[in-house]
């Protein structure tokens, strides 16, 4: 079963036969039960058919994950001086296509899971790529220890690992990126681009990003979430007076400016079972 379903994905996506492919899943997705590797234009996966793996949804929707997302983040890289910084990477879903597309580019990933670095690494070495460095590492305002869950018993699925101050889970690393750009643990390029998907902790490691910030090109792609504001007694005053105090701005994926305020109650009116508002950037102001 597993060759055979390997097999149609890979003609579906070859030639576009997604709807025919519809009618096939449907009928023989309770028969699969091991990884198999899906050969997209960009880049290969292996992808797990298990009900809570992330990676699932690849075998369902014959896509990769964020397409949009990833599109304008390589379109936005400049090869030239540039550096791509994935935070929170699981599997690799963002880290694999633009390292694979933009080769020449120096790809840096930070995960505390043991169990999706894991994953990044198989398909590091499906890809046979050379520009990807990987740390066992979480990232936050400064060098300390948190905890981690990443018992996909307790989650919707394993995008949902989240490190938290409840003791709850293992005990893990954290650092900030200016720690380790000020320690030589990573090599900084001109140009910064930065994907963060952290479960809520984002607003933390934007703190540990100062000093980046303010000395070179950043450009960040983070997502909006309802766990932010629930990490933070006042978010909208200390995330206003950072924007601020650094000269940044929000805009979405179209690069149109964006209202913090509004987004706070965009974010608030969602349904009870949406958790992330969207995607959205942080620049400096004159870039």
């Amino acid at each position: 079963m597993k060759n055979l379903f390997e097999y149609v994905a890979n003609v579906s996506i070859k030639f576009n036969l997604k709807l025919s492919y519809k009618f096939f899943y449907k009928i023989f997705k309770f028969f699969l039960k091991d990884k198999i590797i899906l050969k997209f234009p960009q880049c290969k996966f292996f992808a797990y058919p298990q009900k809570k793996d992330l990676s699932r949804w690849m075998i369902r929707n014959l896509k990769i994950w964020d397409e949009n997302i990833i599109n304008l983040i390589i379109k936005q890289i400049n090869d030239s001086n540039s550096i791509f910084i994935d935070i929170g990477c699981n599997y690799g879903a963002y880290s694999i296509p633009i390292s694979r597309i933009k080769n020449n580019l120096k790809v840096i990933c930070f995960d505390p899971s043991r169990k999706s670095l894991d994953r990044l690494d198989e398909n590091i070495n499906l890809n046979n790529l050379k520009n990807i460095k990987y740390f066992k590492l979480g990232i936050g305002e400064k060098k300390g220890e948190g905890y981690f869950d990443d018992d996909i018993n307790n989650y919707k699925n394993s995008g949902s690992f989240e490190i938290n101050n409840k003791n709850f889970g293992y005990k893990i690393n954290i650092d900030s990126i200016d720690n380790l750009v000020r320690e030589n643990k990573i090599q900084i390029k001109k140009n910064v681009y930065i994907k963060m998907d952290i479960e809520g902790y984002e607003f933390f490691a934007l703190k540990g990003l100062v000093k980046t910030i303010n000395n070179y090109n950043v450009t960040i792609f983070f997502e909006f979430s309802k766990k932010i504001l629930e990490n933070h007694l006042d978010f909208e005053s200390e995330f206003v007076e950072f924007l601020n105090k650094n000269t940044l701005k929000i805009y979405n994926s179209n690069f149109v400016e964006q209202n913090l305020t509004d987004l706070i109650l965009d974010l608030n009116n969602l349904k009870k079972d949406h958790d992330v508002l969207d995607n959205f950037i942080l620049q400096k102001k004159d870039n």
